[in-house]
């Protein structure tokens, strides 16, 4: 298996200059990411909203169970493949 990690934590290790936050909008914006919605545990009338890889973006990770909250995933990104989307990622940016 690949090996994957955070948005976060890549982009820190590339020096990206570009927060996860900004990331993530853009990885929307190109259909990378989508934007799901769960019912809050604590407060089950109101919603939380997660992203998770796309069709297109399982290409470049993998959406990873949320373990305290199952019917949720995390997208992690694989190493090999993050210097392609930090790319893809800049190119949106200029």
């Amino acid at each position: 298996m690949a090996k994957t990690d955070s948005m976060t934590n890549l982009l820190k290790s590339k020096d990206a200059g570009i927060s996860a936050v900004k990331a993530n909008k853009i990885l929307l914006a190109i259909g990378i990411l989508a934007e799901k919605e769960r019912p809050s545990s604590k407060y089950p009338e109101k919603m939380k909203k997660f992203k998770v890889l796309t069709e297109k973006g399982l290409e470049f990770g993998t959406n990873r169970e949320n373990p305290s909250s199952p019917e949720q995933t995390t997208p992690y990104y694989f190493v090999d493949k993050f210097d392609e989307l930090l790319l893809l990622i800049k190119n949106e940016l200029s």
